[in-house]
């Protein structure tokens, strides 16, 4: 259920309660769990963040802002609606979203636009879906309000100055980030992990010569830097292994101190753009860790272990769903900046910087 209303920036308190007193009538519950804030430049990606929008209004209440600033407008504007947001017909609950169009000099007053709105003592995430990396008016006042900001590194046209950026913020501001590519990475880090969590098996991580990694290479029109999560993934393994970095090649073929990686594509129709398909791991005893998603039921992954003597039997794991906004849903859950995160923008640095940017 939605219901929207154009109104002007003064207005839109005074016809929020007017809406409320309405569906009171029906019997509807105003609920926010926390403030979200959502930046965007206006493209068509900005439907795009509309619905990540709503998938999380669906996990969790809240109150939405959402900006959008369109820098190519010829005339300068600052356009405010409302609407009240259901995650469904049948739900008790709503929640309310103050929508903000902005264009020319009127985009510095959007941080004291906001602001009256922003619901006391409940956090504030800060959704940044623009490259950090490329200085913006609106970014410093709407940081300082963030209890958590979460980027979009699809949106960074250098990874590594995505990275550098990044760091420096988290240096400098100590504000908790996030990013929704690492949050689309959790499942494989969570499997191999779990695979290699102790014993023998813990062991064979310090013995690794081989690691392969294939994403899905089909782009769309909201993603196209498709390499992302396989070079976290690549970078996560590093970091936490402490592999010496040497060189790279054109070819996404790197070359560590002891071990040799190589990324690779494949195209997956029914797969999101650049999530990982499989990850290969090979020791210099021949040892074989081979996980790959099952083509028909591609949430799951087959699992083979092997060595020159013995073969297991196959299994499974269960990946989270990759479905538009469950990486943000994921994010917010979560409180902190994970360091294993911030452990891996720092091997990103050390990579070859022609491979990132």
């Amino acid at each position: 259920m939605t219901i929207q209303q154009i109104v002007d920036p003064s207005n839109i308190e005074p016809e929020l309660i007017r809406i409320w007193e309405a569906l009171a009538k029906e019997n509807k519950i105003r609920a926010s769990l926390f403030n979200l804030i959502v930046f965007t430049r206006f493209s068509p990606r900005t439907d795009y963040f509309r619905n990540i929008v709503q998938k999380v209004v669906e996990k969790f209440p809240c109150r939405t802002l959402f900006i959008s600033h369109d820098p190519d407008s010829p005339q300068p504007y600052l356009k405010t609606a409302i609407s009240v947001v259901s995650p469904s017909e049948e739900a008790s609950i709503a929640c309310d979203q103050i929508d903000i169009g902005v264009a020319g000099p009127d985009l510095q007053r959007v941080p004291f636009v906001i602001l009256p709105h922003l619901i006391p003592d409940l956090p504030i995430y800060l959704l940044w879906a623009e490259d950090p990396s490329i200085p913006h008016p609106l970014f410093p006042p709407l940081a300082k309000l963030a209890t958590r900001i979460i980027f979009d590194s699809e949106s960074a046209d250098s990874l590594l100055a995505f990275a550098q950026t990044l760091l420096e913020l988290k240096e400098k501001t100590g504000i908790d980030v996030a990013d929704l590519n690492w949050a689309r990475t959790e499942g494989w880090r969570d499997l191999i992990s779990s695979t290699f969590y102790a014993g023998q098996r813990l062991a064979l991580l310090k013995q690794i010569s081989h690691l392969n990694i294939v994403y899905n290479a089909r782009e769309t029109e909201f993603f196209c830097h498709l390499k992302i999560q396989a070079m976290y993934l690549l970078a996560w393994a590093s970091s936490r292994l402490d592999w010496k970095f040497e060189k790279a090649t054109p070819s996404l073929q790197f070359k560590f101190k002891s071990v040799a990686a190589r990324i690779q594509s494949d195209t997956w129709e029914k797969l999101g753009p650049g999530t990982v398909i499989s990850v290969n791991l090979q020791t210099t005893d021949g040892h074989q860790f081979d996980a790959g998603r099952i083509p028909d039921a591609y949430h799951h992954v087959k699992i083979q272990f092997s060595s020159m003597e013995q073969c297991d039997l196959p299994y499974r794991f269960v990946l989270g769903q990759t479905a538009t906004g469950q990486s943000l849903v994921n994010e917010i859950c979560k409180k902190g900046t994970s360091v294993h995160y911030l452990d891996m923008l720092k091997e990103l640095k050390t990579l070859d910087r022609d491979r990132l940017c």
